[in-house]
């Protein structure tokens, strides 16, 4: 049973998730009428109790994040969007239960996730046509699947990632660094967890990139491309550069169906150098005063006199 929308009008593309936990793919479309209608991907049905209906026109890609705690079981997606209200909807996704936050103005963009202050946490970025950014901390923690920096995260892919299908660098490998070796090592995990009937989505077309600034005399872009034909971590060395400069690794996969993922972290390259040379001028400096002070010869003592006082 395919359900009818004609009546109405859609200004954004829709997203692609499982809404409410029950395996299946959904899809949410938002509608001019303020309605928020989500369809089983098994035969385009309605899911109830959708379609969530708001105050004003909806005029955004809906956003699916796993707003989903620490230690606590996931059950579902959670549908975050603006309205021409001027609120922020949190919408549950099995429950359509909804959590609104008034930011008394209106939006056409994207709401976006990410780590956005350095912490551990998840971040919601809102910006306006009044021209405010604003960015909503949730206590959900982090992890790079669940970032949403784009509509189309990058190039063709509208659906969730998280706990779904993706590519990510591990935390390991992500922290900021310095490097100042001949290569260095990058660690990132293919996951694909897809159900049946759709099945594995092998091979995995995975290309790691370098990225270095205008300041570099060599190439700009350092590529190595792999195929891979099973989800897991693997790792992969990159040759440094050996200039003083800041770098990107961006690592893109993409599936057998064409859809791309990619994820990527920043680092440098020898910035620490004057540490070395500090070194070259404290440890001389050092040694000269372990040899004057600490092996320095004992005061040498008088040598015994036997002259004695005559009266010639």
């Amino acid at each position: 049973m395919v359900s009818d929308l004609t009546d109405c009008y859609i200004s954004q593309g829709p997203t692609i998730g499982d809404v409410d936990g029950d395996g299946h793919t959904d899809i949410v479309v938002p509608t001019l009428s303020g309605n928020i209608y989500v369809l089983s991907g098994n035969d385009g049905s309605i899911v109830r109790p959708y379609p969530y209906r708001t105050h004003g026109k909806v005029m955004n890609q809906v956003l699916l994040v796993d707003l989903s705690k620490h230690g606590e079981r996931s059950k579902g997606l959670t549908l975050v969007t603006t309205s021409f209200d001027g609120y922020l909807y949190l919408i549950d996704g099995p429950t359509s239960c909804a959590d609104v936050v008034d930011i008394g103005e209106t939006s056409y963009s994207t709401v976006l996730a990410d780590n956005v202050d350095g912490g551990d946490d998840l971040d919601l970025i809102v910006s306006t046509m009044n021209g405010n950014v604003f960015c909503f901390s949730t206590p959900v923690p982090h992890h790079p699947l669940k970032a949403w920096r784009s509509s189309n995260q990058g190039r063709n892919n509208v659906a969730n990632r998280y706990n779904r299908e993706g590519v990510y660098i591990t935390p390991s490998s992500r922290s900021f660094r310095d490097e100042e070796g001949k290569s260095f090592w990058v660690e990132f995990e293919i996951v694909d967890k897809y159900r049946f009937p759709s099945g594995s989505q092998a091979p995995y077309n995975v290309t790691t990139t370098l990225l270095v600034p205008g300041n570099y005399q060599g190439e700009r872009q350092i590529k190595q491309s792999q195929t891979f034909d099973r989800p897991g971590k693997y790792r992969i060395k990159l040759p440094t550069v050996g200039v003083r400069t800041t770098g990107t690794v961006l690592v893109e996969m993409i599936d057998k169906n064409g859809l791309y993922f990619s994820d990527d972290f920043s680092l440098t390259f020898h910035m620490h150098y004057y540490k070395l040379l500090k070194w070259l001028l404290v440890l001389p400096m050092l040694g000269m005063f372990f040899v004057l002070v600490i092996l320095r010869p004992q005061e040498a003592m008088p040598l015994p006199s036997f002259s004695r006082d005559t009266d010639l």
